[in-house]
């Protein structure tokens, strides 16, 4: 509310934390309330290095502090999680209701501390994809692509699964399915081309397949 001075200016009150609340899954981070409403989470440990009270009266130079800290804890705490894209970070960043310039100065002190960083987040995406659910390189490139990650670092991620593993990939994939298909099936066409549409799917070539089930499953040509 605006407050008036002893000179009779009216002055804007400085925005209030009025409410410290311990998440109630997380007891290690604290909900901080400005002037009774949400505005972002703290670890327990910065509450307390940080003096941050309720009551406090916060300047400009106050809340961004606390909010900078509150952005790198946030985002540090997804990365432990898992690699993340720089677009995947900053769109969950900001879905936490910090402003865009907030968010792109935290990325970019965590891209040049290497705690973020696109070239690893590629690199695991395709070592990931290639021990629990196998793709095509067509495949790979799209996801990463939609991750954000740019043209020459896919290039790079990609090297490192070369057309070889693509061709591993793509027989552990059709052994696995056709493990649980019986071959004399009246249905066998049909099976083979619903085949052929899930392997298309994930990327692998047409040719790649059909050279895979005439080689190693010939009673599927």
């Amino acid at each position: 509310m605006p407050e008036v001075n002893a000179t009779g200016y009216i002055r804007e009150s400085m925005p209030t934390i009025t409410t410290l609340r311990t998440h109630p899954a997380r007891p290690g981070r604290v909900r901080v309330e400005i002037d009774g409403t949400f505005a972002f989470e703290l670890s327990r440990k910065v509450i307390t290095a940080k003096s941050v009270t309720e009551g406090e009266s916060l300047s400009v130079a106050r809340r961004r502090e606390l909010e900078g800290i509150a952005a790198r804890e946030a985002a540090i705490s997804l990365l432990a999680r898992r690699e993340r894209s720089r677009v995947e970070l900053s769109a969950a960043l900001k879905r936490k209701g910090f402003t865009p310039a907030l968010v792109e100065s935290t990325l970019a002190q965590l891209e040049q501390e290497k705690l973020q960083s696109d070239t690893r987040f590629a690199n695991a995406w395709v070592a990931t994809r290639r021990r629990l659910s196998p793709r095509g390189r067509v495949a790979l490139a799209f996801e990463l692509r939609q991750k954000g990650i740019s043209r020459p670092e896919i290039d790079a991620a990609l090297q490192k699964y070369t057309p070889t593993d693509e061709r591993s990939a793509l027989r552990e994939l059709i052994g696995a399915r056709l493990a649980r298909l019986t071959p004399s099936s009246r249905d066998q066409q049909k099976i083979k081309q619903r085949l052929l549409g899930f392997l298309a799917r994930r990327g692998f070539a047409y040719e790649d397949i059909q050279q895979v089930i005439t080689e190693h499953y010939p009673k599927w040509r």
